[in-house]
């Protein structure tokens, strides 16, 4: 059984690169490999922790109306957001997007590249319903630097 907690997360802030995603165009990488090879454009307006590592770094995910809702198309199709957490009222650079995301409840897992797929689905076919919820939003993937640790962020209702 996937270990999981529930948490409310206030809104956030993220300043990243933004794409749309298909089923025949997954570009998740390409878009992290832009946020990473520019973030020097936007290391100075991340949030950091007391020790000076950044707060987070998030894959955020969207619908294409931008409401937040899931991806369609069997979770193949959506807006996607690599980048960094930011205070809500910071600027945005040229060439980069901001996304706020509203308060939500959480269903948050741990997740590794190898597990990813099946921690997905099991969340969203067996775990949510069996807890007699739903999915309320579009999930996020969420890598903490000062642990490197990975966990997807499924909104719940």
């Amino acid at each position: 059984m996937v270990k999981y907690e529930m948490i409310v997360l206030p809104k956030i802030a993220i300043i990243g690169k933004e794409g749309l995603c298909t089923k025949e165009k997954n570009i998740v990488q390409d878009l992290w490999r832009q946020a990473n090879s520019d973030f020097g454009d936007i290391a100075d307006l991340g949030m950091k922790n007391a020790d000076g590592s950044y707060v987070g770094f998030w894959g955020a995910m969207s619908d294409e109306t931008m409401s937040f809702l899931p991806w369609t198309d069997g979770f193949s199709r959506g807006l996607y957001l690599a980048g960094v957490e930011v205070y809500e009222d910071t600027p945005v650079p040229d060439g980069w997007a901001k996304w706020v995301i509203p308060a939500r409840k959480y269903l948050v897992t741990e997740v590794t590249p190898e597990s990813y797929g099946e921690t997905f689905e099991t969340v969203i076919k067996r775990l949510i319903p069996d807890l007699g919820m739903k999915l309320a939003g579009a999930v996020c993937d969420f890598t903490e630097p000062a642990t490197g640790r990975n966990k997807l962020f499924f909104p719940v209702e």
